[in-house]
């Protein structure tokens, strides 16, 4: 099996200042491609610390990933980091900076230093980027391949799929799923419960906001029984299964919707706008989303939805009685099959002894029956709104699959 060191360069790693989301993607790729991960590590834009980090990955690693540092700029090192390395020459291409200059000329005039981005380590392999201007590297040395990717996610995620097939040594299998609804803990006491073969490994992660991942893991000869043992999850907690790998609650809903023949519309108070946010950035979406209120200020509530303000007044606009007005309203406003409402309080302010901070309620209305669900979510104000979003959606999910909604 191969064994593999991922690099990630940039000081704003270092400091703390950005997510480090090209290790995690890059390491469970290469997982998932039968590589074995022997360290993951991140180094600051500078020359010696990359060349280092290089340098000691070779003494146990015959896949080395370096991310970041392929820029056009002064602190963009690590083309002249693995020459060194190497022991290398840098190499200038002419052809590659005019097809730089040509993409980068679409958009606005080429600056000076694209000539960096030309510069190729010797005997290297081009690795075309089909969104950026950075192209990626592939450096055979011996049994040892380096493969130098952009730092930019999405740009580096497309790239390290063009040459996983060169890395394949595939000796595991994996089948990951996602589930919402049920709390983390429990998922894994139902998995543990099954009768567990010992080639099966089991890991389970929860999100705060888009559910539970279960990562099912056995060698590669194991692949149908581990269909087979996945199968037997799913039909032990279905009505809390969204979907396989990276399927997101908002894929499914839309799926559903367009499969269903079934359109739906939103009104959101504390949400503001995020569940239509979601929905719409499913590509196809435009086929089962007719359009949205957001109704932030009571005003709005009551001038554009037509909500009534006995109904505020005596309830309070986080309430069953306000969210289910709000549904019936924006339904028949915009002519959908399905509507949903938000009304909540994300805080930190705002709240009371009777309705405090965290508290929601959202309503499914299908012009026949309104299905309304009162949540308590007591966290930061944009982790609470993505939360009741995908509460929400997964109440649509539920709906449109015959599921029990609340």
């Amino acid at each position: 099996m191969r064994k593999a060191t991922v690099i990630t360069t940039g000081s704003e790693i270092v400091e703390g200042l950005i997510i480090n989301s090209n290790a995690q993607h890059i390491c469970r790729r290469l997982t998932e491609t039968g590589v074995s991960i022997v360290r993951s590590i991140s180094v600051g834009d500078d020359l010696e610390s990359i060349e280092k980090a290089i340098c000691e990955a070779f003494e146990d690693s015959t896949v080395i990933v370096v991310s970041g540092g392929l820029g056009p700029t002064k602190d963009d090192l690590t083309r002249e980091a693995v020459a060194r390395s190497l022991n290398r020459k840098l190499l200038f291409d002419p052809a590659l900076e005019n097809r730089i200059k040509e993409k980068i000329s679409k958009f606005h005039k080429a600056p000076a230093n694209t000539r960096k981005q030309a510069m190729v380590i010797e005997n290297a392999e081009l690795i075309e980027n089909p969104v950026g201007t950075a192209p990626g590297q592939l450096i055979r040395d011996g049994d040892v391949i380096l493969i130098l990717l952009p730092g930019p996610p999405q740009e580096m995620k497309p790239m390290l799929e063009s040459v996983l097939s060169k890395l394949s040594n595939k000796r595991n299998c994996s089948i990951n799923m996602l589930f919402f609804g049920i709390p983390e803990a429990s998922l894994d006491e139902l998995v543990q419960k099954l009768p567990t073969p010992k080639w099966l490994k089991v890991a389970t992660q929860a999100t705060h906001t888009d559910g539970v991942k279960l990562r099912l893991y056995a060698p590669s000869e194991y692949s149908t029984e581990l269909k087979k043992f996945s199968e037997q999850v799913i039909a032990k907690i279905n009505e809390h299964f969204v979907g396989f790998d990276n399927t997101t609650l908002e894929e499914v809903v839309v799926r559903g919707l367009e499969a269903s023949g079934l359109t739906v519309s939103s009104a959101e108070s504390c949400t503001g706008g995020l569940l239509a946010a979601k929905i719409v950035s499913v590509p196809g979406a435009s086929k089962v989303f007719k359009g949205a209120v957001v109704a932030y200020d009571n005003s709005v509530k009551t001038n554009i939805l037509k909500v009534r303000e006995q109904t505020i007044e005596q309830h309070g606009a986080v309430s069953e009685e306000c969210v289910f007005e709000m549904a019936k309203k924006v339904k028949n406003m915009i002519n959908s099959d399905l509507s949903v409402a938000i009304s909540g309080i994300a805080g930190p302010s705002g709240g009371s002894k009777a309705k405090p901070v965290g508290l929601a309620f959202i309503c499914l209305w299908d012009g026949k029956k309104s299905y309304i669900k009162r949540i308590f979510y007591p966290q930061e104000r944009n982790m609470f709104r993505s939360r009741v979003v995908s509460t929400a959606m997964d109440m649509l999910r539920r709906y449109i699959f015959k599921l029990p909604v609340i």
